[in-house]
């Protein structure tokens, strides 16, 4: 359709046509005018569905306004009226239901006067109307007539190319009473703003939320550091801090614009899991391949990136070196214990010694001195003199730990009998004897 602007010029004469070519002129500029600003313009502002009316297995809508991907806007029930109920049949499980309206071709009627045309495909039903005139000096009420656009509820195989529009809804199941249910938890209509979707909304505020208490708790962390952290693991916590601090408040801001687009909603997600990425994924520092926006299909482009940065902030809780606190129990004996689902998270167990010995002195003899079992078998191998569980020297510690010069690190083996034990119920005691001056030790669990 040509949509060039109309030349007004001295001895036109005033048709229909030269108002009607002039409109379609000022409409094609002002969509092309404003598409330049984001492709993604088109989708529901906001919408409202009429849920009893589902208990009858009718789709109702009872307002809702937006822009259709030709750039038309309607407001419900402001400006056009609601479209009439869709019934739904059993062949329509599993489809999705659009709000259509008819597309704008050439040489066809754009207005119908009989608005129970059904076989007609004019966008706009005349009706008529009494407008005051806006002058200060002005006359009565006068009957002026305009258009109403014609929107219908459609299923997905009824959309022909004769009609342009947008899904609203999918249906989940039609029970034998007739009822419809819709797919609520797993699927996102195109909206132009985020607050137009009660699940974008939830998403958004519980990501706020999660990383809020995982920096509350790294900041109390770094905080009340006791100094038995390694300087590694330390550095580590400054930077996830820092990037809470840095998206804490970025979603916050998000949560509250009300006007919100869902293409922004995915950047900061997909930028925040790269960032996470880089330090909680230790064996690839990558992030997980985004699946890419798709404004059609903003659940399936959006929910992957929040389950991903939901779990890497579930992954903040798990330190890769965590010291297990040794109590001495008096003459040579020490225990320790953890919960059994913890120990099973630790990939070794090292234990770091000191004492006022040299190094190599202190790795010969210590081991050799040292009985580790579960506490109900360790008076059996501290009479019987028999070996527990054995330990491995290593020349360094390994990088989840502490490094102290003048330190001796072991690794405790986990295999064989008395290791079976000490999984059962994630208690150990360990018998040191001979004299080591000064002895000090320390338990550590390590993650990959």
């Amino acid at each position: 359709m040509r949509t060039n602007k109309v030349i007004w010029s001295e001895g036109l004469f005033l048709r229909p046509q030269l108002f009607q070519q002039q409109e379609r002129y000022l409409e094609y500029f002002s969509h092309k005018r404003a598409a330049t600003i984001t492709p993604f313009f088109w989708g529901f502002s906001r919408y409202s569905i009429d849920k009893e009316a589902l208990a009858y297995g009718k789709l109702v809508l009872h307002s809702g306004s937006g822009v259709f991907p030709d750039g038309t806007p309607f407001d419900i029930p402001e400006h056009v009226s609601p479209p009439e109920p869709l019934t739904i049949r059993p062949e329509h499980l599993g489809q999705r239901l659009f709000l259509a309206v008819p597309l704008r071709l050439d040489n066809s009627d754009e207005t119908i006067f009989d608005e129970h045309d059904v076989s007609s495909l004019a966008r706009f039903c005349a009706f008529e109307t009494q407008l005051t005139d806006a002058n200060a000096i002005r006359q009565g009420p006068k009957p002026v007539q305009m258009g109403r656009l014609r929107l219908m509820l459609t299923p997905e195989s009824e959309m022909t190319e004769s009609w342009i529009g947008l899904p609203l809804a999918r249906i989940r199941a039609i029970q034998p009473d007739g009822s419809v249910l819709l797919h609520e938890q797993d699927y996102i209509p195109p909206v132009t703003s985020c607050a137009a979707s009660a699940l974008l909304v939830e998403w958004v505020t519980h990501l706020n939320g999660l990383v809020k208490l995982r920096a509350e708790m790294l900041a109390g962390r770094l905080s009340n550091s006791d100094g038995k952290a390694s300087a590694s693991a330390e550095i580590v916590d400054y930077l996830l801090l820092q990037i809470f601090n840095k998206y804490e408040p970025v979603l916050d801001h998000l949560r509250h614009v009300p006007e919100l687009p869902p293409i922004a909603l995915y950047q900061e997600l997909a930028k925040f899991a790269g960032e996470l990425s880089t330090f909680i994924r230790t064996k690839t520092r990558r992030p997980r391949p985004a699946p890419g926006y798709d404004h059609a299909q903003l659940y399936p482009s959006i929910r992957p990136l929040v389950d991903d940065v939901h779990e890497l902030l579930n992954q903040i809780l798990i330190r890769a070196g965590q010291i297990i606190p040794l109590h001495a129990k008096g003459n040579g004996v020490w225990s320790a214990a953890v919960l059994p689902g913890e120990l099973r998270t630790f990939s070794n167990l090292v234990l770091a010694v000191n004492a006022q010995l040299p190094a190599d002195v202190l790795q010969q003899h210590f081991s050799a001195q040292v009985k580790i079992s579960a506490p109900q078998q360790l008076h059996e191998l501290v009479r019987s003199h028999l070996p527990g569980l054995e330990l491995l020297a290593l020349p360094v510690p390994p990088r989840q730990i502490p490094y102290n010069a003048g330190h001796v690190y072991f690794e405790l083996q986990k295999s064989g009998a008395f290791w079976e034990a000490i999984a059962v119920t994630g208690a150990l005691a360990m018998h040191v004897a001979g004299e080591f001056p000064g002895l000090k030790m320390e338990l550590w669990g390590i993650r990959d």
